[in-house]
């Protein structure tokens, strides 16, 4: 619309310096570059008008080029207000991630000082549970050897009783003792 403006103008401009000038000449040659004249400028005005479409034509591929261009403006800002949206979100769910991965880590920690402390006392009932083994060990040994013992014993009284019953029962001779002059056994019955 403006190239059209311009145009139109200068057409103007140019047809009143032509008339303007060829006022002043005398009428016969003067229709002739009169005629000259306005043939040049309706070529020019032809020519003007065909730079005015092409600039008019122009102006529109501009000016639906600058549409289509502030159309994906539009759809980018929409879309950098959507990924600052979901971006802003993600950074809210790292936070609460983060949070919750300081808490899981301070619950191990509880945790593993809790397992460290447990370790430690079983070891310490394992060394007790050790040495009552050790002692009850020793005991059962004791009670084993003291069995052995009693029952080597008994074979042995048992022996000595097989032995005095079969002696004859007399009398013992002087020094002897007043139990055994009594004629019981020496050894009690178990």
């Amino acid at each position: 619309m403006a190239a059209a403006a311009v145009a139109g103008f200068a057409a103007g401009a140019l047809l009143s310096r032509l008339l303007g000038s060829s006022a002043s000449r005398p009428m016969g040659k003067r229709a002739d570059e009169l005629h000259h004249t306005i043939r040049g400028l309706e070529a020019d005005l032809r020519v003007l008008q065909r730079t005015a479409e092409q600039r008019k034509a122009e102006q529109e591929a501009l000016t639906a080029e600058l549409g289509k261009t502030a159309a994906e403006l539009v759809e980018t800002r929409d879309k950098a207000a959507s990924q600052e949206e979901r971006m802003r979100k993600l950074r809210v769910e790292i936070q609460h991630e983060c949070a919750k991965t300081a808490s899981l880590r301070l619950e191990l920690m509880d945790r593993a000082e809790e397992m460290v402390r447990t370790h430690v006392h079983l070891r310490d009932v394992q060394v007790e549970l050790d040495v009552h083994q050790a002692g009850s060990d020793v005991v059962i040994n004791e009670i084993t050897c003291l069995e052995r013992e009693r029952d080597e014993l008994n074979t042995m009284l048992e022996a000595l009783r097989r032995e005095l019953a079969s002696r004859p029962r007399g009398r013992l001779a002087l020094g002897a003792s007043a139990v055994l002059e009594q004629g019981g056994d020496l050894f009690p019955d178990f």
